[in-house]
């Protein structure tokens, strides 16, 4: 079926975990906004899991179609198996979860066949960065493959130039005498970080890190050759990142339209999350302003039951009132009693342990005057775009290098000492979480406030009509459609 520039077709795909599912359905969102047609692209079992959180009705309306309906737009929603059963614990066994994602090259091209049978035909692939395979089925097709990276533009050029890194032996260095703290000062783009402010996986010599650096290296070397690379982040905060060859097109933050423009009152709703959301907004109504710290580890780090412990007594030494989501498998898929005995009863009056929430909610409430986060980038760009300071507490992969650009380059939050290294070496003790806490609600806290609330405006401008990231939408689209013309 041909392809018709002014019915533009895109199919988005990411990577199928929760942290790339979010921020590429409101990407889709933002695309379907200017009249693009979209096919989002999940795993069956993911989809079961979105379903299933969702708690649809008897018909199973499709989750992701329900959500863009309710906004008017034409998102349509397809499904491809991860080659793994359903049951399979893909938390428990992740390093096996990714190995099978990288083998669903043939159920993504007969996809793609499908799609263009039934038309309109699919104008283009928007693939998650580490989804390097799907290049080829792109170009066997004869249409282009846009890169979307999920993580900061500044990761994006560390792994761009990770030749400089190897050339110099500064990667895999983690056990050596410099105990991390050697300067890494000659990558284009990034600020002055230490060893131990390196993505984990350049960092670590263990043969899952290496699976992963080189699918990384692999997904680096084609985006060489991406006709689009697309970041979720926003000009006034990484402008130095973006000068490479293609050159990255930020695009956010890309949170639902009613965190940073109240005139789109309706657009409220992820509609991708794989759990089911516990409504804390009666517990925060109760509390004071800019009384509360709100703690989560994201959608996918595993802690030990020592740290955790640790965590709690921390919280619970620091006085102050908190909402901490606790997954139920953040220890593993099989350990459930991860608190100190009789933490739960002891903190009643103070706290509130749920195992999922919708955490924009929660940043946007009054109430809340901090974040203890892992420092995922979604986490991180919702704390900005909403004006809430940080603590960092990074486990692995890209967490330690947001964490050294959260506390020391934007200055809009603190991180422990060392990097808070928690999932690597060292154990954050309840005496430093306690004292982190008291220091966000102290006087020193004016400054990152003051930082944090400047680059929430500077959010909001980028993506109203006509700021930073809106034109590169739009320059991207009007792009795409020359593109199909010239075909």
């Amino acid at each position: 079926m041909a392809r018709n520039p002014e019915h533009l077709h895109a199919l988005v795909f990411p990577y199928p975990t929760q942290g790339h599912i979010t921020p590429m359905m409101q990407f889709a969102k933002k695309l379907a906004s200017k009249g693009v047609i979209v096919t989002f692209l999940t795993t069956h079992h993911r989809h079961q899991q979105i379903t299933k959180a969702h708690t649809l009705s008897a018909e199973q309306d499709d989750p992701i179609e329900q959500e863009a309906r309710k906004l008017g737009l034409d998102i349509r929603s397809a499904q491809i198996s991860d080659g793994l059963p359903l049951d399979f614990d893909r938390s428990a066994r992740f390093n096996d979860f990714m190995r099978s994602v990288d083998n669903m090259g043939g159920e993504l091209e007969q996809l793609l066949h499908n799609l263009n049978k039934t038309g309109p035909a699919v104008s283009c692939v928007i693939a998650d960065t580490i989804l390097p395979w799907s290049f080829e089925i792109a170009k066997k097709l004869g249409i282009p493959w846009i890169s979307f990276w999920t993580q900061p533009t500044v990761l994006y050029s560390i792994y761009y130039h990770a030749h400089l890194l190897e050339d110099l032996r500064h990667s895999l260095c983690e056990g050596t005498a410099d105990e991390g703290s050697i300067s890494i000062d000659y990558i284009p783009g990034v600020p002055t970080l230490k060893t131990r402010d390196l993505p984990s996986f350049i960092r670590e010599g263990d043969a899952d890190s290496q699976y992963i650096l080189n699918v990384l290296r692999k997904s680096f070397q084609l985006s060489r050759e991406a006709d689009w690379v697309l970041g979720n982040s926003f000009d006034d905060l990484e402008s130095k990142s973006v000068h490479l060859k293609p050159p990255v097109l930020q695009v956010g933050p890309l949170l639902p339209s009613s965190f940073l423009n109240s005139e789109h009152s309706k657009d409220i709703g992820v509609g991708t999350s794989i759990w089911t959301q516990y409504d804390a907004s009666e517990w925060l109504d109760a509390k004071p302003n800019g009384s509360v710290i709100y703690v989560s580890f994201g959608s996918l780090i595993h802690a030990t039951k020592t740290q955790l412990e640790e965590i709690a007594t921390g919280l619970k030494d620091s006085g102050e009132f908190f909402l901490w989501v606790l997954r139920p498998d953040i220890v593993s898929s099989t350990v459930s009693d991860c608190l100190p005995d009789g933490f739960l009863d002891e903190i009643k009056r103070q706290g509130l342990v749920v195992p999922w929430c919708n955490q924009l909610q929660v940043l946007s409430h009054p109430s809340v005057a901090g974040f203890i986060t892992h420092c995922g980038w979604n986490s991180m760009l919702e704390s900005i775009a909403l004006g809430v300071p940080m603590i960092g507490f990074p486990f692995w992969a890209d967490q330690f290098t947001n964490s050294k650009l959260m506390a020391h380059e934007w200055k809009i939050g603190y991180r422990f000492n060392g990097g808070g290294q928690a999932g690597d070496k060292g154990l954050i003790v309840r005496k430093d979480i306690s004292s982190a806490i008291r220091k966000l609600f102290s006087e020193e806290r004016t400054e990152v406030k003051k930082n944090v609330e400047g680059l929430r405006d500077s959010a909001r401008a980028a993506v109203r009509d006509g700021g930073s990231s809106d034109k590169n939408i739009e320059r991207f689209v009007e792009g795409l459609k020359g593109r199909c013309i010239s075909k």
